[in-house]
């Protein structure tokens, strides 16, 4: 049990063209201290998640998962920002370099707040967030959470192959103790080192895709913890937590979020990446190493989106409904499809499966709404040509559009720069 408090704390919480680069010099010279996101009348909380690259919380390490969780207790939503280990960011009182470095630098340097108040400059410096509070955990007491809680259950949407040891317990200095792994798609149930593997893979994805598992992650440990009813335990195993996990969230902090824990409807939280040639793009550093350098208009743009509650848009009133119905012939495909869609706003209804198999997918518009831009969105997603959308008004429609997943269906293309949703109220 007493390995289940941090899988608590996290859940907790977790209530094209070339960019412009607005600073020529960058990052060549020290860029300017950005400015405070501006957090208007609401209460917001910033809680700061971070996975450390050792099996030991006591060895510095590098930050192999960077995740901040923004809390807005007055429009009770959450949102979600993974950051790429590799984003190339100035280091107050040190350089500019790698922010999974900033960590190590602040407990290297003896900073007043130690390794996290490094980090927290850094983030404040580059980002304009304020960091509140932390927690931190290391390779091991994170598979030791997800094996206490049972596993989790995950939908993979891009088949993903590495190097895995043949078992967790062999030698990983042991090339023998090696294997090439492969993991396909559809939905799996996760172990505690299946779940550690699939948050680390590199070698077929990118940084940027590491991010959303990430925080596919978390989404599935919040679900397992709510299947199990564990959000009221929190006073009864606060002191267990503080063995196991490095934060500074205390007893009535965690208590404050026990009411929207368990209430948040997971229509609620919002997740948020950098893209690729959009807020970010490679660069080889001074040093010769490949980094993520900043283009500072567009991530600005970014995080104020990410600080923003959900507009008319993404309330689920208004949001666009799809239902999917599977004609593919492989069982997992409709689950899939539908945490796809769920990413980007999209509220899927998972329907009875076709009888028959067909080739292409087809989208059918049931709401034909003019000024529509969902449906291209949705194209885009599911990589529909105009040729196979039907448009087919239907005023007693159960959802606004109906997908017929075809076997040629590709649920892979995270990789991919999506344009941002509109803000404006559209649909």
């Amino acid at each position: 049990m007493w390995r289940l408090i941090f899988a608590f704390a996290l859940s907790a919480l977790m209530f094209g063209a070339s960019p412009t680069r607005a600073q020529d010099s960058y990052p060549d010279a020290i860029p300017e201290a950005v400015a405070l996101l501006d957090e208007g009348d609401y209460d917001i909380t910033n809680y700061l998640l971070l996975g450390s690259d050792t099996f030991n919380t006591r060895n510095i390490g590098r930050t192999d998962v960077i995740v901040i969780l923004s809390i807005n207790r007055t429009a009770g939503t959450v949102a979600m920002l993974s950051l790429p280990r590799d984003l190339y960011v100035y280091i107050p009182d040190d350089r500019i370099y790698r922010i999974n470095t900033a960590f190590a630098y602040g407990v290297q340097s003896e900073h007043p707040d130690g390794g996290i108040g490094a980090l927290r400059d850094t983030i404040r410096y580059n980002l304009g967030i304020e960091i509140d509070h932390y927690a931190r955990v290391d390779f091991t007491r994170f598979r030791q959470i997800v094996d206490d809680l049972g596993g989790v259950n995950i939908a993979v949407d891009c088949i993903i192959e590495d190097w895995r040891l043949i078992e967790p317990t062999l030698d990983p200095s042991v090339e023998e103790n090696w294997a090439q792994f492969r993991l396909g798609v559809g939905v799996h149930e996760m172990d505690g080192d299946l779940a550690l593997w699939y948050a680390r893979s590199r070698r077929t994805t990118s940084d940027f895709d590491r991010g959303r598992r990430h925080q596919q992650l978390l989404r599935a440990l919040w679900r397992r913890i709510q299947s199990l009813n564990l959000v009221q335990q929190v006073a009864d195993v606060y002191p267990q937590l503080l063995e196991i996990v490095e934060t500074d969230i205390g007893i009535d902090e965690m208590l404050s979020l026990v009411p929207l824990a368990a209430s948040l409807d997971p229509q609620r939280i919002a997740s948020y990446t950098l893209r690729p040639n959009v807020e970010v793009y490679s660069w080889s550093s001074p040093e010769g190493s490949s980094v993520l350098a900043i283009n500072w208009e567009a991530l600005r743009a970014r995080l104020e989106q990410f600080y923003t509650p959900p507009t008319a848009l993404q309330t689920r009133e208004q949001r666009p409904t799809v239902e999917i119905i599977n004609a593919t012939g492989y069982s997992d495909l409709a689950q899939v499809a539908a945490e796809r869609l769920a990413w980007d706003g999209f509220i899927p209804i998972i329907g009875d499966a076709a009888a028959i198999t067909t080739s292409n997918t087809v989208i059918y518009d049931l709401a034909a709404r003019s000024r529509d831009s969902s449906r291209g969105l949705l194209q885009r997603i599911l990589r529909v040509d105009d040729a196979n959308v039907v448009v087919d008004p239907n005023p007693n429609r159960a959802a606004d559009y109906r997908v017929v997943l075809g076997g040629s269906y590709g649920t892979c293309n995270y990789n991919t720069a999506l344009p941002a949703p509109p803000t404006d109220g559209t649909t």
